[in-house]
């Protein structure tokens, strides 16, 4: 009995003042399943203990008009107080009936004299008349008698009527007890005792909540979590509203005798959240007093958050115990009712698919809800409601609704979807059953699947329709534009015809939008490199776009904008925040797009952890195959992570799944072949690179794509040159590519130079390279910098300047750590570069023998073939011991020899360059 002890104590005292000869009535009452019933047994064990005399009564509405049934049950026939009984059938309950009355109220007064009695009647609501008069004949008597009387009744509908609670509350010693739920802390101790002590806290809050403090719900919910304990660590422990013993105590407090309880309470089972006192009683045929009362019944036993079932498993318990036909007839009637008041279509498609509905509205109501489902996430819902809109598409115009709404909505939830039913669409376009947008949306989803010419087809219709007129019809206009950059093969194909204006004749206003806004400026930068005036248009679409409301290939077009505008940190500003709204799983086709988007801008700013994770997320929110085209989009940026990042074989089983062949005549196709060209460079295959980089730049040629911002193919391409040793071919892409729109931007212009450079003599190199440094961290780009500073080391240590050297070999280190390249720095040093190290070790790329020791070690290497110590070495050189023999042990390994005799055999039979004869002979000099 959980905080139950001030009305324990109340009931106490009441007894207490009848054993005085003060008798007295308590009234408890509650809300159903708060426990009133459990409080009266508990107290009637207790007086019964104390030596009363205990007589209990419980009322049904089964025996109502079982005339003195009550009175039966407090006075049996065989028990110590039958006179009771006898009195109560000579006075039918009223005053002065039958002579003999008195003399049966003086026998039952001499019995209730030898001590305290308790006449307790449970649910006094069900008692029939002839008991209620009866009790209340006692009632009038108990001023001088020993007896205390306990009655029950549930706050609400059914309860005592007034006139038998006025007479009650009359007399002087009643008293009304309401018990009410339980609290947080209650509930705490109600279960402490039966659950671990570690998982008390959490389990009392999410019991608490489930149940709103109601004593026969939590009895329940521990019941179901003991079970679940006892079958294992999993189940319904983590779900506690699932279990068998809480949908029985949850029809427990519902199937009480009471008609009007269980209508109403139906009733708020049905309508969930959208329940109100008004809707609730037109949905169950009550009077609005009558909900009213039972609201304060269910209420005050915490069953209710405002006006709904604090948990659907209260509701959903109940429903699931009503029979089938009225269940149906009471989703039927509420779709009616809500769709009458204008709710939501998702609020009304939940009754329709619970049970459907004949009516006109239906198919529109589904078709609406099934859109708002997908954007709020719901999309099994969403599904749904397509599948039972089917059923009410009887015409074609219903028809053609429909084949929109599934086409439109399988998109938004995962390309794949859509498969069914592109044949179907493409027949709608050609027949002219879909115009407009949906018209024009077909043509990208045909093109989406690789299926370029039934979208050809379906383009070159729509443009005779429109007589070739696409300003007029903004529609085709940007599916157009978004062709052009993303499918140019296609957009080429359909030429288009019509009747051009007559001179003088002034241009028809085209219907300006964000989708025609973005295609335009993507457009612009896709063929004539960073424009100012296209970032600033896309970063006004963008602040002015929400996720949940704004088609994906807009955003997709503004934030490519200010990536191949040289703008990356803005567009990882507004790409975050739109995946934000995405959650913490993003799934469906925006959050897909938005993704590889992502780590596209991550790997323009070298972040190659951040890229392969966005890519793995791009291609997890969506199926493979419903990626299409643009699969190569996600699988090039994490070809090049992985090809950066770390071993090549994650890069090179990326580029071994099968791609559709459509994809190599998109704009995807362009950055899966430059990702591969570049993973050709990685497994020293240059042949194979350069192949992929030609193909690429001309492809982008030929598309009006070539722009550098977008895909410097020329200096990848450059690279492979150089490592075929053409270093006139590297140095001529290299020099184009500064001359393109775009080529002079900081990443650009960077790679540029350090191409250049290494098509220059040593003396310019250094220039070179130091530019291509400070343009490259001035922009962000992590991987190219580390290109960059290898090179620049390198540079450094031939020029004879180690200190120098060493610094920009700790600066790629540090760029390594930050952008997550190890791999890539593998391959350009032979080792890590270590704080306390003189020098790094080479790069991967110098021969093997003397020819690929540095300048530093050659000084070292010369003086230890002559006899010297390390420690005269270390004093001649002034670098330290330890730094004299890290790089002797470098120079072993790269020489292949074990010791100093073997040093010195080696040299003395090698054919040294003159280089390195002048380096032993200006080490020798300066030894003194």
């Amino acid at each position: 009995m959980v905080e139950r002890a001030e009305e324990i104590s109340v009931l106490t005292q009441a007894l207490t003042d009848a054993e005085c000869g003060e008798g007295g009535v308590v009234l408890v009452n509650s809300g159903p399943g708060v426990g009133r019933t459990a409080l009266l047994n508990a107290f009637l064990r207790q007086a019964a203990e104390s030596g009363a005399r205990v007589c209990a009564a419980t009322g049904a509405s089964a025996e109502t008009g079982i005339e003195f049934g009550v009175v039966t049950q407090l006075f049996p026939s065989d028990g110590p107080l039958t006179a009771g009984l006898r009195l109560a059938r000579a006075t039918g309950g009223r005053d002065g009936a039958l002579p003999e009355a008195d003399r049966h109220w003086e026998e039952l007064c001499r019995e209730f004299r030898r001590g305290p009695v308790v006449l307790a009647v449970d649910d006094v609501q069900f008692a029939d008349t002839a008991s209620l008069r009866f009790l209340l004949y006692l009632v009038r008597r108990l001023r001088t008698a020993p007896v205390l009387i306990v009655l029950t009744e549930p706050t609400g509908s059914d309860t005592l009527p007034p006139a038998c609670q006025a007479e009650l509350l009359r007399h002087p010693r009643c008293r009304r007890l309401g018990l009410r739920p339980l609290s947080p802390d209650g509930v705490t101790r109600m279960i402490a005792p039966h659950v671990p002590e570690s998982e008390a806290p959490r389990l009392a809050a999410e019991f608490h909540a489930v149940s709103g403090g109601n004593p026969l719900l939590l009895g329940g919910l521990l019941a179901d979590h003991r079970a679940a304990r006892r079958h294992g660590p999993h189940g319904v422990a983590d779900r506690p509203a699932d279990g068998a013993a809480f949908a029985h105590a949850a029809l427990a407090w519902a199937y009480r005798g009471d008609p009007v309880l269980f209508d109403v309470a139906c009733g708020f089972a049905v309508l969930g959240r959208k329940a109100g006192p008004a809707l609730v009683a037109c949905l169950v045929d009550r009077g609005a007093d009558a909900v009213a009362r039972v609201m304060t019944a269910l209420d005050s036993a915490g069953l209710l958050d405002g006006t709904a079932f604090r948990s659907d498993h209260v509701g959903r318990a109940l429903l699931e115990r009503v029979d089938v036909k009225t269940r149906g007839d009471l989703h039927q009637r509420a779709a009616r009712l809500l769709h009458g008041d204008g709710a939501r279509p998702a609020d009304v498609a939940h009754h329709l698919l619970a049970a459907p509905v004949d009516t006109p509205w239906a198919l529109h109501t589904l078709l609406a809800a099934a859109e708002q489902a997908v954007r709020d996430g719901r999309q099994e819902f969403g599904l749904d409601c397509l599948r039972l809109a089917g059923r009410y598409a009887a015409t074609g115009e219903d028809r053609a609704a429909l084949l929109t709404a599934r086409v439109r909505i399988g998109w938004e939830i995962d390309p794949r979807l859509i498969g069914p039913w592109l044949d179907e669409l493409g027949t709608a376009v050609k027949e002219g059953h879909l115009g407009g947008a949906d018209a024009a949306g077909a043509v990208r989803h045909l093109a989406w699947q690789d299926r370029f010419e039934e979208a050809a087809d379906c383009l070159t219709v729509l443009a005779g329709r429109t007589g070739g007129d696409t300003e007029a019809h903004p529609e085709l206009h940007v599916v157009r534009q978004w062709l052009r950059h993303t499918c140019p093969t296609l957009n080429a194909a359909v030429a288009v015809t019509g009747t051009p204006p007559a001179p003088g004749t002034a241009p028809r206003p085209r219907r300006l939008s964000p989708a025609s806004y973005a295609v335009d400026m993507l457009g612009r930068t896709l063929s004539d490199g960073p424009v100012d005036h296209a970032v600033a248009t896309a970063e006004e679409i963008l602040r002015g776009c929400r996720f949940e409301e704004t088609a994906v290939d807009v955003l997709e077009a503004a934030l490519l904008v200010l990536a191949y505008g040289e703008r990356p940190d803005r567009a990882l500003h507004h790409c975050d925040a739109l995946l934000a709204r995405a959650g913490d799983r993003p799934t469906g086709t925006a959050a897909a797009i938005l993704s590889a988007v992502r780590a596209e801008i991550s790997l323009r700013q070298g972040a190659v952890q951040d890229a392969e994770r966005y890519a793995h997320q791009a291609l997890a929110a969506i199926s493979r195959p419903g990626w299409g085209v643009a699969v190569g989009s996600p699988l090039a940026a994490l070809v090049r992570a992985a090809t950066v990042s770390g071993p090549t074989d994650v890069a090179g089983a990326c580029l071994n799944q099968d791609v559709p062949e459509g994809m190599f005549r998109t704009r995807h196709g362009l950055l899966y072949l430059y990702a591969r060209g570049h993973y050709h460079l990685a497994v020293d295959r240059p042949a194979a690179a350069l192949e992929d980089f030609l193909i690429c730049g001309g492809l982008a040629r030929e598309w009006g794509m070539d722009v550098p911002t977008f895909l410097p193919w020329r200096t990848s391409a450059a690279q492979a040159q150089l490592a075929l040793g053409n270093g006139s071919q590297a140095r001529t892409l290299a020099r184009e590519q500064l001359a393109r729109p775009g080529g002079g931007s900081p990443r650009c212009r960077g790679v540029s130079l350090r191409v250049l450079a290494a098509t220059s003599d040593l003396t310019r190199r250094s220039a070179l390279l130091h530019e291509s440094v400070s343009l490259l961290e001035s922009c962000g780009d992590h991987v190219e910098l580390l290109h960059s500073l290898a090179a620049h080391s390198q540079v450094l240590h031939e020029l004879g300047a180690p200190a120098k050297a060493r610094m920009a070999a700790r600066h790629a280190r540090t760029v390594t750590e930050d952008c997550g390249a190890d791999g890539l720095f593998r391959r350009l040093f032979k080792e890590d570069v270590r704080d306390d190290a003189d020098e790094p070790t080479g790069l991967a790329d110098d021969p093997p023998g003397p020819a690929s020791l540095t300048a530093a070690e050659r000084r070292v290497t010369a003086l230890a073939a002559l006899g010297h110590s390390n420690r005269e070495i270390s004093r001649k050189l002034f670098i330290t011991k330890s730094t004299v023999e890290q790089h002797l042990t470098r120079v072993y390994r790269k020489l292949g020899v074990r010791n100093r005799a073997d040093l010195g055999d080696l040299l003395a039979g090698v054919n040294l360059t003159a280089q390195n004869q002048q380096m032993s002979r200006t080490s020798l000099a300066a030894a003194g």
